[in-house]
């Protein structure tokens, strides 16, 4: 019996034919070649001895790089500019990424982790701008730059509790208990990168836990806070640059307001990351198979061991070859990217409320009446009713799949990409059959982190195969005001927020929206 195959439409088989919402390519080649400028000059004449080095000490950690990375803006790529930040989002990290990982994937990772571990913040909205964020980036002109990193993944739980369904069964053993003023975290979190070296960690636990998926929820931790401890840094086969570590929580205390949204909103948060961090992570792969490729032309062009090895047929067809696959994961990682900044996120950050609360100045947003009402549980809530009418969770979902497509796909990639690179060059190499045993390395864990690419996999059926439908929208559970309510300032200065008019909502008894 045959099998109809739905008809898609051009924009669904090509999403950059979809409006692009107004992306400056002008302005992407030159952040393009700000990041090649900091990669040659920085990263790649290093990147084996800072190899080497963490290899015999996981603990190393090369801050000077993460200066230098300051200067060049690898750390304020998704910071909202209202913070002080570059305003990026998917799309920019994801082209800085695959520069910076064609000379060194350990080092890039650096980057990426804080990327990674300041995006849970930005579905915080505006609340988030002049608190943390702020702090971020004015560490940068202090030469003494802070890194973010995000804590998910734990010893009986990995890939799991990266997917709603799966969390309902994951083995959770952290859970965050509630006390007067906040909660007490307690528990283990296992292979978080920057989890040794970084000032601010966005983690994930349960508040239930014996309801772990609709208890999940994200809190702002101060790596300074009592109780917090990193009891080990990880001996790495690849990406050695970047520590991963375990960290234990012994009752550490996290105040209510550092709650990340709203409790229990953290498996949609984590869904949404997830949607956002994968493309980046395709680039990371899609960049390490480039810079394998790079060296193998220069190695072919400029070795006397190499010489008339280009003009035999089999070596110009493995060339073409790596030349296709990495073209090809390029284009996946662009499409994802793309299609989540400008059609299933795209509508948030231009809607006119956020974009006037942008404009209003920071020592007016930090008054004590507006940032009290901004860290309210009503503009959390109105925050959420902005994020429902600005996308659709079929969106969320279909963004998902591309960019778990694109993941799997590079990672891939990667992986065969630097294998059939050792394979050409053989013994004969010399140095650069060093860089390219470590970027055969580094590729591996591009199949592993941001989940495997199996549950990748599964991701693409259901998102694509299935056009499923998943619950990747936290829930609204209250009406209130748009959380972008339109800010005006008066001739005194102060700000008055005026919202607009309240959105209706069917809620069914358990708090979901129906």
């Amino acid at each position: 019996m045959s099998t109809m195959i739905p008809e898609r439409s051009l924009t669904e088989q090509f999403p950059r034919l979809a409006q692009n919402g107004g992306l400056d390519v002008r302005e992407l080649e030159r952040l393009r070649a700000r990041a090649r400028r900091f990669a040659h000059e920085h990263m790649r004449p290093r990147a084996l001895q800072i190899d080497r080095r963490t290899g015999e000490d996981p603990s190393s950690f090369d801050w000077d790089l993460v200066r230098a990375g300051a200067e060049a803006g690898m750390l304020g790529l998704l910071i909202p500019k209202p913070a002080g930040g570059a305003g990026g989002m998917s799309t920019q990290v994801a082209v800085v990424m695959e520069e910076l990982c064609a000379a060194c994937p350990g080092i890039a990772l650096i980057f990426g982790a804080h990327a990674l571990g300041i995006s849970p913040l930005l579905l915080g909205g505006p609340s988030q701008w002049d608190g943390v964020l702020a702090e971020l980036v004015a560490s940068e002109y202090d030469s003494e730059p802070q890194l973010m990193a995000c804590a998910i993944t734990e010893p009986e739980a990995g890939t799991d509790v990266e997917d709603p369904d799966l969390l309902r069964h994951a083995r959770i053993t952290s859970h965050a208990r509630r006390v007067p003023g906040g909660f007490r975290l307690s528990g283990t979190k296992r292979f978080i990168s920057n989890g040794s070296v970084a000032r601010w960690i966005t983690l994930l636990m349960p508040t239930d836990p014996r309801r772990p998926a609709e208890s999940w929820t994200c809190f702002l931790l101060d790596t300074r806070s009592e109780g917090f401890a990193v009891s080990r840094v990880e001996h790495k086969m690849g990406q050695r640059a970047c520590p991963a570590a375990e960290l234990t929580f012994d009752e550490v205390f996290v105040p209510a307001e550092r709650i990340v949204s709203r409790e229990g909103d953290g498996a949609a948060a984590t869904t949404i990351v997830l949607a956002c961090s994968r493309p980046p992570v395709a680039a990371i792969a899609t960049g390490i198979a480039r810079g394998a490729y790079e060296r193998v032309l220069g190695w072919l062009q400029e070795d006397p061991a190499a010489r008339g090895l280009a003009e035999r047929q089999h070596v110009q067809l493995a060339l073409a070859g790596m030349e296709e696959e990495i073209h090809l994961a390029r284009q996946l990682y662009m499409d994802a990217a793309t299609e989540l900044d400008h059609t299933a996120l795209g509508g948030v950050m231009s809607h006119p409320g956020v974009r006037a609360l942008g404009h209003v100045p920071a020592g007016i947003r930090s008054r004590a009446p507006v940032r009290g009402w901004l860290a309210s549980e009503r503009a959390r809530d109105a925050t959420i009713a902005l994020l429902h009418r600005s996308t659709s969770e079929r969106a969320v979902t279909r963004s998902l799949a591309l960019s778990s497509m694109a993941k799997a796909r590079g990672g891939d990639v990667a992986m065969r990409v630097t294998g059939a690179a050792l394979e050409l060059v053989g013994l004969r190499a010399g140095p650069i059959r060093a860089e390219l045993e470590k970027l055969w390395r580094d590729a591996k864990l591009t199949q592993i982190y941001e989940g495997t690419n199996q549950l990748n996999r599964l991701e693409v059926y259901r998102g694509l195969c299935h056009a499923e439908t998943m619950n990747c929208l936290p829930p609204l559970r209250r009406v209130h005001p748009d959380p972008a309510a339109q800010a005006h300032t008066n001739g005194d200065g102060n700000a008055h927020l005026q919202p607009d008019p309240p959105q209706r909502a069917n809620v069914d008894g358990n708090g979901g929206r129906s």
